[in-house]
């Protein structure tokens, strides 16, 4: 389960931080700092206004059903 604030706006700030892209604009909402919580309060950030990037609610190392890691497997082309 995720605590982390996000909205609209995360699913950008997942592709730019997930394929290096620099902000759409200095002034959009992408800018904003990813949410830091209160211990006593997990849903309303420390450092609001802030928009969390959805990585905290996936595992992208995780590797196939057999315990193999999938980037070791060799890499398939589209001509394959």
């Amino acid at each position: 389960m995720v605590h982390s604030y996000n909205d609209h706006v995360s699913i950008l700030k997942f592709i730019e931080r997930n394929w290096h892209l620099d902000p759409l604009t200095i002034r959009s909402r992408d800018n904003l700092p990813n949410p830091r919580a209160h211990e006593d309060n997990p849903y309303v950030p420390a450092n609001a206004p802030a928009i969390g990037d959805l990585f905290d609610m996936f595992d992208l190392d995780q590797g196939d059903d057999d315990g193999k890691e999938r980037r070791d497997q060799p890499q398939r082309t589209v001509a394959e």
